[in-house]
């Protein structure tokens, strides 16, 4: 009698189970709609970011004026709305007012001083999810901009062109 309704129940379980899983309603009231994107990151300090995370996910680390490479991942929302924001957590050099090649942090010698922050961001305003741009800037400020090209693309809504050091007069570019 068991191994006649065996095949029976395992039949009516598997589809129980794969009618739950595939419950768009019930799916989407536990969890808003939101896409995943990569993360990059853009140094315009005279301080490297040794590292950098959003919400938790890694994004790497950042050389003086560099920036670019995608990692994955951070969740976002499908549609930005007001207040967004997201916690961004960063481990930067600490060499002082005139970055590398100082006192502080003499080229060659390893490690400088480090020094370790956080701060909750705003996001700007988007139409799509896409990647997700952590912009580094002078006075450990953190902006956000969530667009499908590079902060070189003139349709960047930072404005900020190529990553260089804001606050350093020998980086900047000439007129």
């Amino acid at each position: 009698m068991i191994r006649t309704l065996a095949p029976f129940l395992a039949a009516a379980w598997l589809a129980a189970f794969l009618n739950g899983c595939g419950n768009k309603a019930a799916n989407d009231a536990a969890k808003p709609e939101g896409s995943v994107s990569s993360i990059s990151g853009y140094n315009y300090t005279i301080e490297g970011i040794q590292e950098f995370s959003v919400n938790g996910a890694w994004g790497g680390g950042i050389s003086i004026g560099g920036g670019g490479g995608n990692v994955c991942c951070v969740e976002l929302p499908e549609k930005w709305s007001q207040g967004l924001s997201a916690k961004v957590t960063w481990e930067r050099s600490d060499c002082g007012g005139s970055g590398p090649g100082n006192e502080r942090c003499p080229f060659g010698k390893h490690p400088w001083p480090r020094k370790a922050l956080e701060a909750t961001v705003a996001i700007e305003p988007y139409d799509r999810p896409n990647t997700v741009q952590v912009m580094f800037l002078p006075n450990d400020e953190v902006k956000i901009y969530v667009f499908d090209a590079g902060p070189i693309h003139p349709e960047h809504p930072s404005k900020l062109g190529q990553p260089r050091p804001l606050d350093h007069p020998e980086w900047k570019p000439a007129p």
